[in-house]
């Protein structure tokens, strides 16, 4: 006989895999009517609410979910990601940082921090967590791709003649890597160049 627990659960997981978000968060609730403390209900209560952009209830449940474990990291990274998509990137940025400070090889954490800063237009920054990104994954090819676009926006701005010249030294040498990697718009810009 499957317990009460069990059943709402896998219900849910079937539900959430249909996409049938509405059931799936129903069958969540009940789980967690019954166990309160149950941290995979409340990390997949809170993807039901991203899957249907409820970014306001996601967060509330990545938040009980910290009150709950508050050593997960991949449970901050996620309310990083609910933070970007709400354009809060001072609070997703402080999210990113806990997870680094928990689990410093995280690579996706250096590649969003990189992302929230080329936003914020703060593109070395950006590049600083690009490279702690390779030094994570040095097959990444997507993050020598941005070193490759940030180095060559940064060229396009600089006055200094040989700062300009090293800049996009780097932009090509990253470009580079990014095509040897296998990387098909790498590919395609060398062929251009």
């Amino acid at each position: 006989m499957i317990s009460k627990e069990n059943e709402y659960f896998y219900s849910a997981l079937n539900n959430l895999n249909n996409k049938n978000y509405d059931d799936a968060i129903s069958d969540l609730l009940k789980l967690i009517e019954i166990s309160p403390e149950n941290l995979d209900a409340y990390y997949n209560l809170a993807k039901a609410y991203v899957e249907m952009k409820d970014y306001d209830n996601a967060i509330k449940t990545y938040n009980k979910s910290i009150e709950i474990y508050a050593h997960d990291s991949d449970i901050y990274y996620s309310r990083a990601e609910i933070y970007f998509y709400m354009g809060l990137f001072d609070e997703a940025i402080l999210d990113l940082e806990k997870v680094i400070k928990m689990n410093p090889a995280y690579p996706d954490t250096y590649y969003l921090m990189s992302v929230i800063y080329r936003k914020k237009k703060q593109l070395k920054k950006s590049l600083y967590y690009l490279k702690e990104t390779l030094n994570y994954n040095n097959e990444d090819y997507i993050a020598y791709y941005d070193i490759y676009k940030l180095y060559n926006k940064l060229s396009e701005v600089e006055k200094d003649d040989e700062k300009r010249e090293k800049y996009s030294s780097k932009a090509y040498k990253a470009l580079e890597k990014s095509a040897n990697l296998g990387y098909e718009k790498a590919i395609e810009k060398l062929k251009d160049l």
